[in-house]
């Protein structure tokens, strides 16, 4: 009896763990993303097969489906515009939320003809209300702006690159490659970041950023931190054009878009209590400079709410093989809708699309929105200049807690695994080492403490009159002093077996807008006019490259020089120079000793000079000292 007991009890208690066994849920969480840009797609379809049942993900583009007492092996989904994908539910861990991306199709340029397109209808009514809805309509507006860029290595072999023996220390770094389903693998290089306040107003045309937190991860350039902010990098998709790198880009919501493009409309949905139409776009032709892409439509104001334009590789963008450019606007006032997102996404192959590449990434976001209010007048009245960036001192030192607090979104894996591992690498002995080795390989400088040392293709050159030339330039850095800068080299030749030499001084009063004092003292030869881009023969390069039996003219020179010069920030600046030169000729040049009886002076020159520059918005890139102005050449002969 008590055997039969003991089993009735393990029975009933089997029972019990089978019920609620079967009772628990088994419920599929995720988000499906656009596989180029990341971004949730809201409306799409999922569906579980073979029970047929499914959802529809939200406006951020979640969804959750309760499988339980369901059978189900696959799950499908499909948007429009995307091809579907389908995963088998057994290979996926429910642990947690599936992060499912959705591959673009290519419009293969079928357009479906009804009696009405009402695609067309709607493109004509965008246009009609594009004067109310585009922000360039606000006499002002200001915002708090959070700027990010990301840099990524496409196409990364990571087996390959464990092989060198150079980059076996660094092989951790390749746990950070991204090998998700959607495209080729890829590796987080680099990520900035700043936080800005931005103004602007229309009548006058005034604009004011300053830039209250940056974080560059190595790039202690102030010049470069202006330019991540957000002064020059809006793009306005109710403009007639959009540029894209070097090229003019036709807008969907163009005047004259019907020329260009095919429109239709996909589906209309209730979100929040207001109707929008998803709104489809094509080019009408391949090869010219369109996009393709969607949009969210508001069905009252006609307002773009969301829009996505991409590029692919049989566009005349060089190099760029997918571009993509996603946009949010949110409703402030109940009747004005500003931008709150901004996304620009560009696979680059300069070597070639088998080769790797890279993948940039600028994500730009928008809160704390002014518009036509008098506040934003009263800071654009702060401003010297129509246009004004301005970096506030201590924006380069924000700690963590800061930057938790103050970004309008937080980082995804891959921002957090760049940030650590930029710290690991920068806190590595041999990673120091192969970095100071490549800058002074590159540069030609090296830093010792306060002082530094170079350029190296300097300390070795052949010429026609000195034979041989040893030369070595010695240098400070800020470490020494952040605003005065002393330089100085000696050179000897072995053939003519002189000392030559020279010595400056740089002091900077103000750097933006730069004051500055220079004074120099030179006893050197001068060979004559260098052009900027030819290699001067006081360098190691001329061993391989200068042509030989070729005359070239020698001068001794020795010149005192001293120079003052201002510039304010309207973009005038004023020089004032004071030089004394004596020149003797040595080689190919008639000598002295050949006239007057041969007992010919040097020749003493004396010079001042005054002299006014007006350029309008100039900008420069700024080092410790000195600065250059950002440009392109290209030349082929």
């Amino acid at each position: 009896m008590k055997i039969f007991g003991a089993k009735l009890l393990l029975l009933l208690c089997g029972g019990f763990v089978a019920q609620v066994a079967l009772a628990q849920t088994t419920l599929i969480r995720g988000i499906v993303k656009d596989s180029h840009n990341e971004e949730p797609i809201p409306f799409a379809s999922v569906e579980v097969y073979p029970a047929r049942k499914g959802a529809v993900t939200d406006s951020l583009g979640n969804f959750s489906i309760d499988i339980t007492g369901y059978a189900a092996d696959s799950l499908f989904v499909s948007y429009v515009g995307y091809f579907r994908k389908a995963l088998a539910i057994a290979e996926l861990n429910l642990s947690k939320p599936v992060i499912i991306n959705l591959e673009r199709e290519v419009s293969g340029g079928v357009l479906v003809k009804t009696k009405a397109n009402w695609g067309l209808i709607l493109w004509r009514k965008v246009v009609r209300r594009k004067p109310y809805n585009d922000r360039s309509r606000f006499s002002n507006y200001s915002y708090e702006v959070h700027n990010k860029l990301e840099l990524d290595l496409n196409k990364v072999n990571a087996e390959k690159i464990k092989e060198m023996k150079l980059l076996k220390p660094f092989a951790f770094v390749l746990n950070n490659v991204d090998t998700t389903e959607a495209g080729p693998p890829f590796l987080p290089i680099y990520l900035a970041e700043t936080i800005s306040d931005y103004w602007y107003s229309s009548n006058p045309k005034r604009r004011r950023e300053e830039i209250k937190a940056s974080k560059t991860n190595g790039i202690d350039n102030e010049s470069v931190t202006r330019q991540l902010g957000s002064m020059y990098q809006n793009v306005n998709v109710y403009n007639n054009f959009i540029p894209v790198f070097d090229k003019q880009f036709v807008s969907p919501l163009s005047d004259n878009g019907d020329a260009y493009y095919n429109y239709r409309i996909a589906d209309t949905v209730m979100l929040n209590g207001r109707r929008y139409y998803h709104w489809l776009f094509s080019p009408k032709r391949k090869g010219e400079s369109t996009f393709e892409g969607d949009a969210w439509i508001h069905d009252s104001t006609f307002a773009v709410q969301r829009i996505q334009l991409r590029i692919d590789a049989t566009s005349t963008v060089n190099f760029v093989e997918n571009l993509s450019i996603y946009q949010d606007y949110r409703l402030i006032d109940d009747s004005l809708w500003f931008l709150s997102k901004d996304k620009f996404i560009a696979d680059i192959y300069p070597i070639g699309k088998n080769k790797s590449g890279m993948k940039g990434r600028k994500t730009t976001t928008y809160r704390n929105v002014l518009v036509n209010n008098d506040a934003v007048l009263q800071e654009l009245a702060k401003n010297t200049l129509p246009e004004q960036v301005i970096v506030l001192p201590g924006s380069e030192e924000k700690n963590e807690g800061f930057w938790s607090d103050a970004r309008h979104e937080e980082l995804n894996k891959n921002e957090q695994a760049i940030y650590k591992m930029i710290d690991t690498l920068q806190q590595m002995p041999i990673f120091k080492k192969y970095y100071n080795t490549v800058s002074f390989l590159t540069t030609g400088y090296k830093p010792i403490g306060n002082y530094e040392i170079g350029p190296w293709f300097n300390w070795i050159s052949l010429n026609a009159w000195e034979g041989l030339r040893t030369r070595f330039d010695l240098g400070t850095t800020p470490g020494f002093n952040k605003n005065m800068y002393l330089h100085g080299y000696l050179a000897y030749g072995f053939g003519d077996k002189k000392l030559k030499g020279k010595a400056e001084l740089y002091y900077f009063f103000e750097k933006n807008p730069r004051k500055m004092l220079h004074v120099s003292y030179l006893n050197d030869l001068d060979n004559g006019q260098n052009y900027y881009d030819e290699v001067s023969l006081d360098n190691i390069f001329t061993l391989a490259i200068r042509k030989p039996d070729i005359p070239i003219k020698f001068m001794k020179v020795e010149r005192q020089e001293i120079e003052y010069f201002t510039s304010n920030e309207k973009g005038w600046s004023l020089k004032l120079e004071a030089r004394r030169t004596q020149y003797e000729p040595l080689k190919n040049i008639p000598l002295k000793n050949n006239f007057t009886g041969g007992k010919g002076q040097a020749l003493t020159n004396f010079e001042t000079t005054v002299a006014v520059r007006f350029a309008y918005l100039e900008r420069f890139l700024n080092g410790n000292y000195f600065r250059t102005k950002p440009r392109q050449r290209l030349s082929h002969s």
